[in-house]
Parts: structure tokens; sequence; C-alpha cells
């Protein structure tokens, strides 16, 4: 079972008048607005860590994929789950999402021409080239599977 009704901060217990209910509700969604905010930026931070890690990958040839390190940060998810009463699926789902998206910014990266070889001679597109993406189209995060 996760999050038992024990484990939960602060007092749930339905004693609270209208108008102190409602105080009680606004003080928890601001304090989830705060989570939520770091949480963002968090995922931001792990978003550009990782299209540094496709620099990486593509100045130095290395491989985009990497399922051991994938299987390595969903076993940490799994085991931190475990530890918090949370939900080991929740966060293998959490998970996914995360690796795809670092996968698919990965992939712009490491396919992109770098900024002195790109496809323009003279300011004309060579439209042999379409499938690479230019720097300045990729987002300004990073994520690492």
């Amino acid at each position: 079972m996760y999050f038992s009704v024990e484990q939960r901060n602060g007092d749930d217990s339905g004693e609270h008048s209208d108008a102190s209910a409602q105080q009680a509700l606004d003080g928890l969604r601001a304090e989830l607005d705060a989570v939520d905010a770091t949480l963002l930026d968090a995922v931001r931070q792990r978003l550009e860590v990782c299209l540094r890690i496709g620099e990486l990958k593509r100045r130095e040839h290395i491989a985009m994929m990497q399922p051991g390190r994938i299987h390595i940060v969903h076993e940490r998810a799994r085991q931190y789950a475990d530890s918090h009463s949370l939900s080991p699926e929740f966060f293998d789902s959490l998970y996914d999402l995360l690796i795809a998206e670092t996968c698919r910014l990965e992939d712009l990266v490491i396919n992109a021409e770098p900024a002195d070889e790109g496809p323009y001679h003279n300011g004309h597109h060579d439209h042999r080239d379409n499938h690479h993406v230019r720097h300045s189209s990729v987002p300004s995060a990073n994520v690492e599977s």
C-alpha cells in the first residue's frame, strides 16, 4: 500500500469550518504549487544536462542508446520508490517519459550540423542535408538516460 493515512503531513481531519477549510486548502495548494515549480525546474535542469551529454556523444561518436544506463536509471528510481513507500510502477512510467524525451533531444543534437559545418554556403541551403537540425532549433534543455 502506498501513502497510508498516517504518513500524510498536516491536519486533514475535516474538523474545519468552511472558511478555515478553504484557507487550509489554499495553503496546501500554494505548497503544491511551490513543489511543482521545483519539480519543473529539476526536469529542465535534467534536460539541459542531457543536451550536453548529446553534444559529447555527437563529438565523440558515442551511440545515443545506452541500454545499460537506462537500466541503472530505472533501477535507482524503483529503489527510491520502494524506500519511500511509493509506487515503483509510477516511477517506471515517469522515467519512461523522461527517457523518451532525453532520446528525442539527444537525437536532435547528435544529428545536428556543427555550427561551423552547416549545410549553408554563401547563404544558400543545400537541400540534400534536410535531415539535419541546426543547433538553434534544439530547445535549451537536456535529458540524460
